[in-house]
């Protein structure tokens, strides 16, 4: 009977490790240290710390950090759910779907948003689409987590892309941690409408400290 329970235990275990992920309960001082490169130049940029400032009823803000300095480079907010309103240049209306908690694996969503960028005056719209391909162990600087890996592909234009009748590519392959409330690492690449590759960068997780 003894040895019937210790299988029933390590069975439940399992199987909660594995449970659907529900949303981060994200605190005022949660912070993420990110090891940023440019894969396309092959050149590492510097640390940057991701710490949450407030949250409130429209969501999460942060401040973004160079760790060498502690030059607050950017303030960006996010949705509960750790979705980006501001994604690189762009303010996006709603956030940026990332994520669609619960997550578990095999799981696909779609959304809409529109992007405006304030420096160049542009405006995009984008088609969302997510899937979480499943449970992986993933090695970082930071450690060694369990992580849902998620790809996220979002097809955009702008009039100028819609008059040349084509979409732009970005996508995102990201590893979440339920342990950090984040990403462990994320993988971004940029296609143009004739399918060159724009950008490709990739975030790696060094640190991170829960409140």
């Amino acid at each position: 009977m003894f040895a019937l329970g210790l299988i029933g235990s390590v069975l439940a275990s399992a199987a909660d490790q594995h449970a659907p992920i529900a949303a981060p309960v994200v605190v005022v001082g949660d912070s993420w240290t990110f090891q940023y490169t440019d894969v396309w130049k092959n050149e590492p940029g510097s640390l940057r710390q991701v710490e949450v400032t407030a949250i409130n009823d429209s969501g999460i803000e942060a401040d973004y950090k160079r760790v060498d300095t502690g030059e607050v480079f950017s303030h960006q907010r996010f949705s509960r759910e750790m979705n980006p309103f501001d994604r690189g240049s762009k303010h996006f209306a709603p956030a940026f779907t990332r994520y669609a908690f619960p997550l578990e694996a095999g799981k696909t969503w779609s959304s809409e948003a529109t992007a405006d960028n304030p420096t160049t005056g542009k405006h995009f719209r984008y088609q969302i689409e997510g899937k979480a391909l499943g449970w992986e162990k993933i090695k970082v600087q930071a450690g060694e987590f369990d992580a849902m890996k998620i790809e996220i592909t979002a097809y955009y234009q702008n009039d100028e892309i819609a008059r040349n009748r084509g979409s732009a590519k970005s996508t995102e392959t990201v590893w979440y941690a339920p342990a950090v409330k984040n990403y462990v690492k994320l993988e971004y690449q940029d296609t143009d409408r004739n399918g060159r590759v724009a950008n490709r960068d990739m975030w790696e997780l060094t640190a991170y400290a829960s409140k």
